[in-house]
């Protein structure tokens, strides 16, 4: 996980053509102003389902006094500017934390693509670092939208990262990533519960799926749903870029540093690790240490004194920092954690992790120990495969699971841009790239005479 601007920020890069419909300004201006109007926001009172036993609760997300306004510029927008998501400002309250405000912003396809009456389902989409201030993924926005999906956008308050517990701590404050999860989890819930959002989505396409997109942190903030706030009783579908890269944190910050992991590494199924794709190439091995900045960031939302992946001595930090991973191994033991859940019936997964970078600068990554994320790789996949790592033969994530291995990355973490050769290999031949792999696994592909189905339906 690098946290960096140039990876928290979106890349240009050629897409795969999309078709979209010809309107007159006439037309998309009324578009528009159907899009930003949005629902009634006050008459809805959200009530969560109960977690799973032994499991954290989740919390409330309240937008009294807001109203939804067009969003500006750097949310996703159709048609280069023509028909703007709506925007809506909210505060999220979870126990043992403080409140947090985010913006989100939705766009429903309907009556805008062309032959699309009803959206097919919603997508949520986390960007990476801290989450905000922009929500990121416009690409990957853009395919969704253009596919039929409405796509929901989320950005969190300037210098409030959702993985921080307390954004100022006192004493007696507990800082823990694995409980300001409940946030991202919380506002998952209420997307699937808010008349507004997917029950309205599912009152006109009785097989709309419910389903989340996230890159490196966000990928780690829909695994921590998953993981302990049950979300894998509602989320249909999710891809998972470049991570999860808080898998575990022990791993990532202690020193004397972790062994390095070998990502794809198991022989689960069959002599492979269960899922792995790697498109005829073989299993990596790197450091899940934490590089690039993201220890600084791990430091400050952990609260960790020693810091995280430095050079002093963290005996004193390391059960602390498992305990609040994604994979925490907890059994239930008091300090350990929340026991997780690694089994998810109704929910597909895939995962997307960058096997090589492309380095034509000359730039000695080995000697240099990867610090220069623009060409040489971080700790996302191994972090990733300690998650990927809980998913054997009789609990795989059902009915689809894949990990897949992106070769050719434009840096540490850009699956967009590179190559997934495990991907469909019988209708791509080995070459698809990385955005236009996970899109099409997410909303499905035809090319006439070839098909891929849509994992983003109605599993539940």
């Amino acid at each position: 996980m690098s946290l960096s601007n140039f990876l928290a920020s979106e890349r240009s890069q050629s897409l795969r053509s999309a078709t979209k419909i010809t309107a007159s300004l006439l037309l998309l201006a009324a578009l528009a102003v159907t899009a930003c109007s949005g629902p009634s926001t006050t008459s809805f009172v959200q009530v969560p389902p109960p977690p799973p036993p032994g499991q954290p609760a989740l919390g409330t997300v309240s937008t009294a006094g807001n109203s939804p306004y067009s969003c500006p510029t750097g949310w996703y927008t159709y048609n280069d500017g023509a028909v703007p998501m709506a925007c809506l400002n909210a505060t999220i309250n979870c126990p043992n934390t403080d409140a947090i405000g985010l913006t989100f912003g939705w766009l429903n396809p309907a009556g805008i693509i062309a032959n699309v009456s009803a959206a097919k389902g919603v997508i949520v989409m986390f960007n990476g670092g801290g989450g905000g201030p922009l929500p990121g993924n416009f690409n990957f926005a853009d395919n969704y939208f253009n596919a039929g999906y409405e796509v929901v956008q989320i950005a969190w308050a300037a210098n409030e990262d959702w993985e921080q517990t307390y954004f100022t701590f006192s004493s007696g404050d507990t800082a823990s990533i694995q409980t300001a999860a409940c946030r991202p989890a919380t506002f998952l819930n209420y997307i699937y519960t808010n008349s507004a959002y997917y029950p309205a989505v599912l009152s006109t396409n009785s097989q709309a799926g419910m389903c989340a997109h996230g890159l490196s942190a966000g990928s780690a903030a829909i695994a921590y749903s998953l993981a302990y706030y049950g979300a894998y009783q509602w989320l249909d579908n999710v891809e998972l870029i470049s991570g999860p890269v808080l898998s575990d944190l022990e791993q990532g910050c202690e020193y004397p540093n972790a062994n390095p992991v070998t990502v794809c590494g198991q022989t689960n199924c069959n002599g492979s690790q269960c899922g792995c794709q790697l498109g005829g190439g073989g299993t990596w091995t790197l450091s899940p240490t934490y590089i690039q900045g993201a220890e600084n960031s791990v430091t400050t939302w952990t609260n960790a004194n020693p810091a995280c992946a430095g050079t002093t001595n963290t005996s004193t930090q390391n059960a602390p920092w498992l305990a609040q991973s994604i994979v925490d191994q907890s059994t239930g033991a008091a300090g350990a954690g929340a026991v997780p859940t690694f089994t998810y019936p109704h929910t597909s997964l895939s995962g997307w992790v960058c096997r090589s970078v492309v380095n034509t600068s000359g730039y000695d990554c080995t000697a240099n120990d990867n610090a220069d994320g623009t060409v040489c790789p971080n700790n996302s996949s191994p972090q990733g495969q300690i998650f990927y790592a809980n998913f054997g033969p009789t609990n795989m994530p059902t009915p689809n699971y894949g990990v897949y291995a992106v070769d050719q990355c434009q840096h540490a973490e850009g699956v967009e841009e590179g190559n997934a050769p495990g991907y469909q290999p019988a209708i791509f031949n080995g070459t698809i790239s990385g955005i236009d792999a996970a899109s099409d696994d997410m909303v499905g592909y035809s090319n006439g005479t070839q098909v891929i189905p849509a994992q983003c339906v109605l599993h539940h």
